[in-house]
């Protein structure tokens, strides 16, 4: 991977493919916390499984459980027939487990494109992306290098931090809603 350079939205195929040849298909459990602008911190819970390319989200004081499965995902809006890479759309921390359903690699529409990436910490990439229309406009995203998922994502004020990711078994796939502990401050970074 080009570490420490200026990308040119041309590089971002190449970026990505490198990024995607870091994951295998899994099943996963992970858990996190996201934070917005005037908003309190919201702790989440993600099962996804990829070979069969599910997943299910729980959020923090929200009763809605989110589900994909089959092409259907399922919201409080009712179930609605979309693609398993925009199906993570109401749930971004699914999109972070599978960063190349990211909007950001410059693809056809999107607007975002990465500009540089950087190597932090002993297992972690630091990705920089820049908006077409505005260089000014930047999102950062870090991926853990041991498995290619993302496990922070800072965008618009916005931070969303994976804090635990494991393999999820079997008997996981019927999960009782999760309980959260509080929060005992912000997560320091651990790249």
């Amino acid at each position: 991977m080009q570490l420490d350079t200026v990308l040119q939205r041309d590089d971002s195929a190449v970026v990505l493919a490198e990024l995607v040849a870091l994951r295998s298909p899994r099943r996963v459990l992970a858990r996190g916390v996201h934070h917005g602008p005037g908003e309190r911190p919201w702790q989440f819970q993600v099962l996804l499984d990829e070979s069969d390319r599910s997943w299910v989200f729980d959020r923090q004081r929200e009763t809605t459980r989110y589900r994909y499965r089959e092409g259907v995902l399922h919201t409080d809006d009712g179930p609605a027939e979309v693609s398993f890479d925009r199906s993570g759309i109401v749930a971004p921390p699914v999109r972070m487990l599978t960063p190349e359903a990211l909007p950001l690699w410059g693809r056809g529409p999107e607007s975002f494109s990465p500009m540089l990436v950087q190597r932090v910490g002993g297992h972690s990439l630091l990705i920089t992306f820049e908006h077409t229309l505005d260089p000014a406009d930047r999102q950062t995203l870090v991926i853990d290098e041991r498995d290619g998922a993302a496990r922070r994502w800072y965008r618009d004020g916005a931070v969303t931090v994976i804090t635990d990711v494991r393999e999820a078994d079997q008997d996981e796939s019927n999960l009782m809603r999760p309980r959260f502990a509080r929060l005992d401050g912000w997560l320091p970074p651990e790249y």
